[in-house]
């Protein structure tokens, strides 16, 4: 009796923030790398306004933000796709080793995203459909062949590159042939800076992989300073770029002051004791300096047009 009262009893209810953590919907959006987006996204809009001097259509922005989110979302499935099986021994939490969504899934999932962002770039301008196109190619490439390799800044150099290229395409700005070279320095030193701050939360785990990352060649301890470096170069490449080639300097001001006073904080922790928390801070204060610095460059170069 007692037993037959005991499997009659309903089963505890779920806490509804567990069912939500459980929930396929969830699992789809962390599958799409939501962060690398929405900094994607106003990344891409903000180019696209500054590249223009604010003259331009206001969809514009909406546009080439939109198609930017929707590669950045497609290559977020894809590469999770690919990397299935490492993710297996070293991102067990992440949805596909989980056993949330299937490799296979994921892949035919990408062809929605892929299709809204060929969609906008291609009604924008086929250039610029062709430039989103690159941006995705690029970071499949980064999966499939350079993931765990000293070259793998490489691609993210090339999408630094591509996307203020496909910002100036987007407004059909007038830009200088000097100033369009000048993209390239600077583009890909952003780039190279937004590479060891993506993997530096995978440091340690890289190495249950195999990886090899240029950070690991760097060491955990320097590869901040080593970021803030290498952001310093393409601030003072934009400097020279705008001074060379005409353009308003002032609205560099913005950038070099933001990197005094964040590199000088950031200077004075590591005069203390490296820690987790220290690190992770540091991290949190580059991020905004990478777009910013390509913001305002485009708006001052975008002067001298």
């Amino acid at each position: 009796m007692n037993q037959s009262n005991h499997d009659q009893q309903p089963d505890p209810e779920i806490d509804w923030r567990i069912r939500l953590a459980r929930s396929r919907a969830i699992a789809w959006l962390e599958l799409c790398r939501p962060f690398t987006a929405s900094w994607m996204l106003v990344s891409a809009a903000l180019m696209t306004l500054t590249a223009a001097e604010g003259s331009l259509f206001w969809g514009l922005p909406f546009q080439y933000g939109t198609m930017v989110t929707a590669f950045a979302y497609a290559a977020g499935m894809i590469g999770n796709a690919l990397d299935a099986q490492i993710d297996s021994r070293s991102h067990l939490m992440r949805p596909i080793p989980a056993g949330k969504i299937a490799p296979r899934t994921a892949l035919i999932g990408a062809a929605i995203p892929i299709a809204i962002g060929s969609v906008f770039g291609f009604s924008t301008d086929w250039r610029v459909g062709v430039i989103g196109l690159a941006m995705l190619a690029t970071a499949v490439l980064y999966s499939v062949a350079w993931r765990g390799s000293i070259f793998g800044f490489a691609a993210f150099a090339l999408i630094g590159v591509l996307l203020p290229v496909g910002a100036i395409q987007t407004v059909d700005a007038d830009f200088t042939s000097a100033h369009l070279l000048w993209v390239i320095p600077v583009g890909a030193l952003t780039g190279a800076a937004a590479f060891m701050l993506y993997k530096l939360p995978d440091f340690e785990l890289d190495d249950l992989d195999g990886a090899r990352s240029v950070l690991h060649w760097l060491g955990i301890d320097t590869a901040i300073s080593m970021s803030w470096a290498v952001l310093a170069a393409a601030l003072a490449l934009a400097a020279a770029s705008i001074n060379l080639s005409g353009g308003n300097l002032a609205w560099l001001l913005g950038p070099l002051l933001y990197f005094i006073l964040a590199g000088l904080f950031c200077i004075w922790m590591l005069m203390r004791r490296v820690s987790d928390v220290r690190l992770l801070l540091q991290r949190l204060l580059i991020v905004p300096a990478l777009p910013l610095l390509m913001i305002c460059w485009l708006a001052a170069a975008a002067a001298s047009a």
